[in-house]
């Protein structure tokens, strides 16, 4: 089935989501996430882009910017590549890490605008990884306040509500809402609910492991043997597949068959 044309927005602002393949987990260490933003900046250079908010979650990325129309593609092309190849020496692992194609979503409107920089900004916080957008070290959020950051672009917004201090206003004041299916599974939390920050720092204790990617050197009973594991210290099924990078199914099959 053809795919069906991106969208184009008629200003050239865009909600951009990239998300693992799998939801394995793209970042675990500081450094993996030093290394994305760097060639981000990099690229953003290179392909005239403006950055107005990223947010850098462990398994999928948001990004508000404007680009060129026929250089959006190529821009992420570019910038997932030179991450990818990377991500695979460092881990010492191979093939795809990112889905085949980034969500577009066109941005048209200030209102549009401003609501999709305040999800991408509370992203960590639905997603019980911090109390306040401000805490999380990983989102443009605190560019807004006065940190250096010389990838984003905060002049639009600024320009939209006026002045900063109304922009501090509206991210007080404002709450996101929103029914799309698009982010409808994006931070569902079960009764008992690890994050997968502290998630990994169990699987290391557990494991011994430095990283997920090891998880690949273990023969079947071994790998079987610590999804059960897993399972008994919290983590839910879809976590043990992205840290195992396997698929649901498999692990809901070995844990029916070792009760």
């Amino acid at each position: 089935m053809p795919r069906r044309p991106r969208v184009m927005s008629s200003n050239g602002i865009y909600h951009i989501i990239l998300r693992s393949v799998n939801q394995h987990l793209i970042f675990e260490e500081d450094s993996d996430y030093q290394k994305f933003l760097y060639i981000l900046s990099d690229c953003k250079m290179k392909y005239d882009i403006k950055v107005y908010a990223y947010c850098l979650m462990d398994n999928h990325i948001h990004l508000l910017l404007s680009a060129p129309a026929d250089k959006l593609s190529v821009f992420f092309q570019s910038m997932g590549t030179r991450f990818v190849r990377w991500y695979n020496i460092k881990y010492m692992r191979s093939g795809h890490l990112f889905q085949d194609r980034f969500h577009s979503i066109p941005i048209e409107s200030e209102k549009a605008f401003l609501t999709t920089m305040l999800y991408i900004h509370d992203n960590p916080v639905n997603a019980a990884m911090c109390r306040y957008p401000a805490e999380y070290r990983w989102s443009s959020f605190n560019a807004y306040y006065g940190q250096n950051n010389s990838l984003i672009d905060p002049s639009l917004a600024d320009r939209i509500v006026g002045n900063r201090d109304t922009l501090h206003k509206f991210f007080s004041l404002a709450t996101y809402n929103s029914t799309d299916e698009l982010f409808a599974s994006d931070h569902k939390k079960p009764k008992f609910f690890l994050t997968d920050e502290k998630a990994l720092e169990i699987f290391r204790a557990t494991t011994q492991m430095s990283s997920t990617n090891e998880v690949k050197a273990l023969n079947k009973v071994q790998r079987n043997r610590l999804v059960c594991e897993l399972r008994n210290k919290g983590f839910t099924e879809k976590q043990i597949a992205r840290f195992l990078d396997i698929s649901v199914t498999t692990v809901k099959r070995i844990i029916k068959m070792n009760p």
